[in-house]
């Protein structure tokens, strides 16, 4: 059992926490708080044994890809190991056979393919598949989930619908997350 207060019996832990059990136990606290991520607020535990930590969790496809046929969707699965929250989605479509570096510019290529994102439940972040640029952002302006974000659970995935809308195109999805930590899987007794 994890009780995530430093009162939890020393055993290894068989399954990791899940995110209902990483809050803060203290009485008188908030079991979360929010904190600015963009001005998307994820929440972010009050419980001291958890951290937290930015990570990018990608996927994508190009032009060379088996599954690469204009109009058709392809799925890529993006894993997720430990609970976050993802605050972001960005993403790029660059023509592959381009030679100047022009090509490569964020603002370009949004408007080249459509995108969906899928949870494990079958949840959608997106109704239907539309335009990247509707809601996918860049890295000088990030495409905010907004609110507290999108929560994924440890062990979840993530589903990317990807459809290339014209040919010879190096795509990139980029979730921007913030993954939740707990302590490590064995406490043994503390001395001193």
């Amino acid at each position: 059992m994890y009780y995530g207060d430093g009162n939890e019996p020393r055993q290894a832990v068989v399954r990791m926490p899940d995110q209902g059990q990483l809050g803060g136990k203290t009485p008188g606290i908030p079991a979360w708080i929010q904190r600015p991520a963009f001005p998307t607020a994820p929440y972010v535990s009050t419980n001291p044994n958890v951290g937290r930590q930015v990570r990018y969790y990608s996927g994508g496809m190009i032009n060379t890809d088996a599954d690469y046929i204009v109009g058709t969707e392809a799925i890529r699965t993006i894993q997720f190991d430990l609970p976050c929250r993802v605050i972001a989605v960005n993403a790029v479509a660059a023509d592959t056979t381009a030679a100047n570096a022009t090509a490569w510019e964020a603002s370009s290529g949004l408007n080249t393919f459509l995108l969906r994102l899928e949870y494990t439940t079958g949840d959608r972040l997106q109704i239907t598949q539309r335009i990247a640029s509707t809601y996918a952002g860049s890295a000088e302006r990030p495409g905010m989930i907004g609110d507290f974000g999108w929560n994924i659970d440890q062990g979840a995935s993530v589903v990317l619908g990807i459809t290339p809308l014209v040919p010879n195109l190096r795509i990139d999805v980029v979730l921007h997350c913030i993954e939740m930590r707990g302590n490590t899987n064995y406490s043994g007794p503390r001395y001193g």
